[in-house]
């Protein structure tokens, strides 16, 4: 009982912990200006030795700031206290508080008594709080106020679904009538009860994540319950609210079920849109539809041309290869129904089934059977049989009859089915009347296309050309002009001279670009012919290499020439064998780095007859980049040690000489080790 500025009041004292003060955020509001924003917490104590619990206020807020002026209780000023019956509570000096355990009280008295001054009449004995509050006076619901009935009904005891609580030692501190009634062997069973085991465990693992609610199903005599699991850290208490959900999980289980029966229907429907090929259609059919109805084989029957016929059957039937005998009677005995459109289904306990269908019921365990025929314009296609056996089945008694619902599915799938046959039919008639149509038009136009491709190619190398052509010849003008403009405002004799020597440079870079262009315009055109003599390579080679052997010297590279003394004479242009040599040559210094080797080989190969030249030196080019090198103005980027740059035509017109010669040309590059072959008829006039 609370008095303040604002006069009397009464607090019933429910929840696990409140907090006190001036400001309005707290449970419990105080009007005086002497009392602190956040004047006390009371927290509810358990004692579980006695099953009851009491209230112990202590002075300040949860972050441990004390109040102003304190609490005074029975006359001391105290920090904390454990409140018992009658206790007097004084806050800030001017707010007076008196705490009572009260109980066999109805809410009218209670109310009545709230509203009076003497209120010695409310302390009475203290009673266990935990006990149910019974009213010895029954009055009708019109004489409560509606501040009690609200009271009242906010009352553990007069919620219809469980509490239960517990402390951290597993001690059950709580349990509402609801839980006592629901649950009436908990207290027995303690934390053996499904309601409280594992209950400890999983609350300090929230705990630990900072998470002081979940959430839990538990099933307990049959019975899906909610448990709502609040941990209390202020009193270390496991509160528990209950709900019963049995119902909604059987309804929601019910619903699971009819959906996914729908997504399979849907999914065999999707797939008959998708495909045209009927096999594929009926196998997945023969596949879903067991699940999608809860039977255990499906068969379905294609009528084909003549007496032959084609069964899909679901991978459940595997190894049960007497099904299609039994299949084949039960469809043969019901032939005339499935023609007129029936549906056959029947149980093989009727008494009306003929003795042999009976016997091989028995065999293959069959318990029901439902037959449905593939019809699409009074044209009989097939069927698809659904049989349920009593191994398999989880609910024997049921399934011994179809519900409208499963009759109506397979009719609709087996309508479907049909659908999807008539129309692979009818698509395989188009096909054959289109196939020879698309023959004729593909042979007529291939050559046509044939000709439109080789006309793009050309047109995209023809701009590639000139594209990288006028790129290469803009690159040393450009540098002949800064050098000019350098030569003009320089000073120095010896800076004139660099420019200069950059002005020869990228005059003689042009000149050789362009004579290389020239002579690949000339090659690509055969306006020249190879002018043949005999070259006597004993002889011929060396004047070749002898200018390379100073040049790897100066950059301590190691030339080395292999070939044999014996050297036939080889029939071939001087002038072109000599550019193929010396290029590759060329390159091998290039990319050779200082210490590397360069070997240059010979041989000759007497059964083809042919002479075979290698150039070899040691450097990699990548695997992706040897389709390209033989291509025009193609270089492989940051592979020049020597930074000696080139016009990037030198192997384009390799190729072409080669080509020229009637040789052919191949590179291999692997261990760090590249290697050109260049193989060249020995005797043979080369033509145009």
């Amino acid at each position: 009982m609370i008095e303040d500025t604002e006069g009397q009041h009464a607090v019933c004292l429910e929840a696990a912990t409140y907090s006190v003060g001036r400001d309005s955020s707290n449970s419990i509001v105080l009007h005086s200006r002497l009392v602190s924003r956040q004047h006390a917490i009371l927290l509810r104590v358990t004692t579980p030795e006695a099953a009851t619990y009491s209230f112990r206020i202590v002075d300040g807020d949860l972050q441990g700031q004390r109040s102003t002026n304190g609490l005074i209780i029975n006359g001391h000023r105290c920090f904390s206290h454990d409140l018992k019956h009658g206790d007097v509570i004084v806050f800030g000096g001017d707010v007076k508080a008196r705490y009572y355990i009260v109980s066999n009280l109805s809410d009218a008295d209670f109310s009545r008594q709230c509203q009076g001054e003497d209120l010695t009449i409310l302390l009475s004995n203290p009673i266990n709080p935990l006990e149910t509050i019974i009213s010895d006076v029954v009055e009708e619901p019109e004489g409560f106020s509606e501040a009690a009935l609200v009271r009242l009904a906010s009352f553990p005891e007069m919620v219809p679904n469980p509490i239960l609580e517990i402390d951290l030692a597993g001690t059950i501190t709580y349990l509402n009538p609801a839980a006592l009634m629901q649950f009436p062997d908990i207290q027995e069973a303690g934390l053996a009860h499904p309601m409280l085991n594992g209950l400890r465990p999983l609350v300090e693992a929230v705990h630990d994540g900072h998470q002081k609610f979940f959430v839990r199903e538990v099933e307990v005599d049959h019975q899906i319950f909610e448990q709502s699991v609040h941990y209390i850290s202020e009193s270390d208490l496991i509160r528990s609210y209950v709900t019963d959900v049995t119902q909604r999980k059987r309804a929601e289980e019910q619903l699971r079920h009819q959906a996914q029966r729908e997504a399979i229907i849907n999914r065999i429907v999707q797939a008959m849109r998708v495909t045209l090929v009927p096999a594929e259609v009926l196998q997945i059919t023969a596949d879903l539809l067991p699940q999608a109805l809860g039977v255990s084989y499906c068969l379905i029957v294609q009528a084909g041309a003549a007496t032959e016929t084609t069964h899909y059957v679901s991978e459940t039937v595997t190894g049960q290869a007497n099904f299609l005998e039994a299949n084949f009677s039960f469809t043969e005995h019901f032939s005339s129904k499935l023609a007129q459109g029936e549906q056959v289904f029947l149980a093989t306990s009727d008494a009306d089934l003929i003795p042999e269908l009976r016997s091989l019921a028995r065999e293959c365990r069959i318990q029901s059977i439902l037959i449905t025929p593939l019809l699409y314009l009074h044209e009989y296609l097939g069927s698809i049989s659904l049989y349920q056996c009593v191994q398999n089945s989880q609910r024997s008694e049921a399934r011994s009859r179809w519900t409208v619902d499963e009759l109506s599915d397979a009719k609709t799938i087996a309508d479907q089915c049909a659908i999807a046959i008539h129309q692979a039919q009818l698509h395989q008639q188009v096909q054959d009347l289109n196939a020879k149509l698309e023959r004729q038009v593909q042979e007529r136009t291939a050559e046509l296309q044939q000709k439109m491709q080789e006309l793009q190619r050309l047109n995209i190398l023809k701009d590639d050309f000139l594209s990288t052509v006028s790129h290469e010849l803009r690159t040393p003008m450009a540098n002949i002009k800064m050098a000019i403009h350098m030569l003009k405002q320089s000073p120095t004799e010896s800076r004139q001279e660099r420019y200069l020597q950059i002005l020869e440079n990228e005059c003689s870079r042009e000149t050789e670009l362009i004579n290389d262009l020239l002579d690949l315009q000339r090659l690509e055109a055969e306006v020249e012919t190879a002018g043949l003599e005999l070259l006597y390579l004993n002889h011929w080679l060396p004047s070749v290499v002898e200018p390379f052997q100073s040049r790897t010297q100066q950059r301590q590279q190691t030339l080395r020439v292999q070939y044999p003394d014996d050297l036939p004479a080889l029939s071939s242009d001087r002038a072109w064998l000599e550019r193929v040599l010396v290029e590759l040559l060329n390159n091998a210094c290039k990319y050779t780095r200082t210490g590397g080797e360069i070997l240059l080989g010979v041989s000759v190969h007497t059964s083809k007859p042919t002479v075979t030249f290698t150039v070899t030196n040691e450097a990699t080019i990548p695997l992706a980049e040897l389709p390209r090198i033989f291509d025009k103005f193609y270089r492989i980027s940051n592979s020049d040690p020597w930074k000696q740059g080139g016009t990037g035509l030198g192997l384009a017109l390799v190729k072409k000489l080669v080509e020229r010669l009637q040789g052919r040309i191949s590179v291999i590059s692997e261990n760090n080790l590249t290697t050109f072959t260049v193989e060249l008829p020995q005797g043979r006039v080369p033509t145009r």
